[in-house]
């Protein structure tokens, strides 16, 4: 590992400003995860981050899989409302990039 250096791991593809964007949009992702109610977090993550399957996780909290699925339909749709106004600006800001591509080629 000393061998390389610490730009060796970064995307090539990625220009500074898409990096810093995807730094900053994953930052936000968090601290939504963060404040979400402690049932729809605990679903969120042991299904999205750990790759449980429902029944798995219905299992280790205590409840049934229609409840689970519930906590997680809460969950996307209360990160899905924080983070919109994210989402819509880099939409914008990607199509923005797209244009500025065309014209260059």
């Amino acid at each position: 590992m000393d061998e390389f250096g610490e730009d060796q791991f970064i995307c090539p593809d990625k220009e500074p400003l898409g990096r810093l964007l995807d730094d900053e949009l994953a930052v936000k992702v968090q601290e939504a995860v963060s404040n979400l109610p402690p049932l729809q977090r605990e679903a969120l993550v042991l299904f999205e981050y750990e790759g449980l399957a429902l029944s798995e996780i219905a299992g280790i909290v205590g409840t049934d899989v229609g409840a689970v699925k519930s906590r997680l339909y809460r969950a996307r749709e209360g990160l899905r409302n924080v983070l919109r106004p994210y989402l819509e600006t880099n939409r914008e800001l990607n199509t923005s990039r797209e244009i500025v591509t065309l014209e260059r080629a």
